[in-house]
This record gives C-alpha cells, structure tokens and sequence, in this order.
C-alpha cells in the first residue's frame, strides 16, 4: 500500500519528477561509459603485454631481474619442467632465453631484444602466428628470425632479406651472426613491436653460446583469477635460493602505477559527477519537502504515524533513483557493446602521444560487470543521504505550523 501511494505521488508533479530522473540517468549514462572505457583500455594494456610478452608468472635465476643479465641465465632441466607440469591451473610453459643484440642491414643498426623461443610453446601464450603479417612462423630449429613490424620498418626489412646481429653472449662470448629474414609480426604493444626478434631457442643458445639453458619460464594459466594461488604453489615447488617467482603486476611496475593513477583521476572525476546530481537530487527532494508541508500536518493530524509517513518519502526518493539508474543503465549497455566489438581508434596527434607512451592507439570498453552494480549502489546512497532532510523535517513536524503552511 505505501509502495502505491509513493508511486502515484511522485507522478502528481510530473515535471519534477521527469527532470530529477533525467538529470540522474544523465550522469549515470556518463558515469557508466566513462568506466567502461577505463576498465576496457586497462584490460587491453594488460592483455597487450601479458599475452605478448611477460605471461601470468615468470620465474628466473635469482637476481636476474636485477640484473637482466644472459649470465644469470639457468639450465632448463628436466626435473625443473616435471615439477612445473605438476603445478595446477598452468596451460602453458613458456622456455626463453633473452639477451640484447645489435641488429644491421645495410647503413642501419638499431638496438633490438632478442628472443629465442620454442615455437609450438609459445603458441600456447602469446599467438605470435596469428599475428604474422608477412612470411611465415618459425619452425623448432629454425635457422631464420622473426622480426617485430615497427622494427622491420625501420631497417626497411623484407622477408628474405638477411641481417646481421652482433651482442655478447655467455661469460662474455662474443656473439655474432646473419639470418635471413622468415617473417615479419605485428605486436599491439608499440614498445614491443619497435625492439622485438625471435629466434628459435636451439638457435638463440647456439648464438649466445648458452647450451640449455634459459633467461625465464613464463607461464599462461587456465584461470588468472587464481594467480596468487598459483604463484604461492610454484614457489613452494622451486628452490628460493636458486630462483624467482614473479607475477606480471611485479614485472610490469610502471604499467601498474600508471593505471592506479589514470584510475584515481578517473574516480575523482565521477565523484565530480556525483557530487553535482547529488546536489540536484537534494534541490529537488528539498523543494518536493517544502512544497508538501501542509499534506504532511493534514496527513499526520488524521491519524498516521510519522513512522509510516517517512517510510513513504524514503520509498518516493528510492523510486526517482531508481528510475534514472534503471533507464540509464538500460540506455548505455548498447553503447558499451558496440564500442566492446569495435573500439576506437584514435589517430593524428592523440595516436602519436599514446605510442609515445608504449601504448596501443585504441580506446577499448569493458562489458556490463561488476561497475554496473557499484554505480547504481552509489546513486541510490547520494538518494539516502538527501534524503535526511525530509526525514529530520517530518520527525520535528508541529501539526498547527505544518497546517499553516509554515516551514
């Protein structure tokens, strides 16, 4: 019955109404777009580098990522790949030996990381296949590299074409080698695709002179939402004097920071948002409490308790924040699916500036989740504190003031 008649009151002055809804489906349309954008760009950064590059987990040779040095390589042991394969929720194990070298063809030399990789392995993480744009994929020993698209550009390189790499390998070996050219792939990450070559792995320890033996394991896992779990199961499996176990956020620092602050300016701004409806909602329950004094002194001197009566105003604030998060909500979703399937691409300045920063020129969205939920709760709590007002106004209410119409 009060659910009714809070209904039928909030409609007998429609324009009020229909202006507080639209200012509160405005700023949860905005609101909702707004972090969609966020979450979907920082989950695509994330999947840029993790499935391009680092993997869920990578474990070295203790005081490798210190010193990102061949010499701290270890050996790839076939008691160390049977204790892995024993650890759950891993789908994938990911052998690489990693060095520098100076990459020539020509007049042109540029500084490049080179990777030596087993080919089938890994498939299984980064799906560099899927993403050669000329030629074609390594085989298990090949002889050829694979050379990044941003880094082929600016040798002016060819498949077919033959370059030159020179660095220093194990205990100070010196490396140097020519390999033609198999394939050319486009890696999303900007920073990657400027200094990435892969080699297969018997072919990268025959270069740096490093037989068997590996710079990291990366690992992809069936369920990252198991990730602490995992890293806890897999330090417990490997000797912590020998080894480092390491999850991607630990790798990836500066990604992380950056996110965490993008993030936070991002709260700010909806708190902004928020902050300005929720000064509109208070006008409006406040001009609604005002306006209706007398009806509440009418409604209280025949008879009812000023507990069912503020349960009534409640009820009328929850169903206005109601009707503009629902309509808002509903309103958004077919944006944020669209630009889930076809994400922006900026051009011109904006994409120079973000590659700039080692990022992918694309603004992507997230799906309906979670945010969704947590936007509604936070309209419906700006209603629950505007709504005091009123309540504080009924509790203290003289009947005679009320049914003179005196505030």
């Amino acid at each position: 019955m009060i659910i009714k008649l809070a209904w039928r009151n909030i409609w007998r002055n429609k324009r009020r109404t229909l202006i507080t809804t639209a200012s509160v489906f405005l700023a949860v349309l905005l609101a909702l777009i707004m972090r969609s954008m966020q979450i979907g760009t920082y989950a695509r950064m994330i999947d840029n580098i993790v499935h391009a590059y680092t993997g869920y987990i990578q474990i070295h040779k203790k005081g490798y990522w210190d010193e990102k040095d061949i010499n701290n390589s270890f050996l790839l042991e076939d008691s160390l790949a049977l204790k892995l394969r024993q650890v759950s929720n891993i789908s994938a194990i990911v052998p690489r030996l990693e060095s520098f070298a100076l990459v020539s063809i020509g007049q042109k030399t540029k500084g490049a990381v080179v990777i030596g990789i087993l080919p089938g392995q890994e498939e299984q993480l980064t799906d560099i296949s899927g993403n050669i744009i000329k030629g074609n994929y390594l085989s298990k020993n090949d002889s050829g590299v694979l050379v990044a698209k941003r880094l082929a550009e600016f040798l002016n390189l060819k498949v077919s074409d033959t370059i030159v790499l020179l660095g220093q390998g194990f205990h100070g070996v010196s490396a140097a080698g020519k390999f033609p050219v198999r394939g050319i792939v486009h890696l999303r990450s900007p920073d990657l695709d400027n200094q990435f070559i892969y080699l297969s792995l018997k072919m990268a320890q025959d270069f740096y002179s490093a037989e068997n033996r590996v710079t990291s394991i990366a690992f992809n896992l069936n369920n990252p939402k198991k990730i602490d779990r995992t890293t806890s199961t897999i330090k417990s499996t490997l000797d912590p004097a020998r080894y480092e176990v390491m999850k991607w956020d630990e790798i990836l620092v500066e990604l992380v920071q950056y996110i965490r602050s993008d993030n936070a300016s991002g709260l700010i701004m909806l708190g902004i948002l928020y902050m300005i409806i929720g000064f509109g909602i208070f006008g409006t329950i406040l001009m609604m409490t005002v306006e209706r004094i007398k009806e509440f002194g009418v409604m209280v001197s025949v008879g009812m308790q000023k507990l069912r009566l503020s349960v009534m105003i409640v009820i009328e604030s929850i169903l206005i924040g109601l009707l503009g998060v629902v309509t808002g909500s509903l309103a958004c979703i077919p944006i944020i699916f669209y630009y889930y399937y076809h994400p922006i691409h900026l051009t011109g300045e904006m994409a120079v500036v973000e590659e700039g920063y080692g990022f992918e020129a694309l603004i992507c969205f997230e799906k309906p989740g979670l945010y969704f939920l947590n936007n509604g709760l936070l309209v419906l709590l700006i209603v629950a504190i505007s709504v005091i007002y009123p309540l504080r106004k009924i509790i203290k209410l003289n009947i005679i003031n009320a049914l003179r119409n005196k505030v």
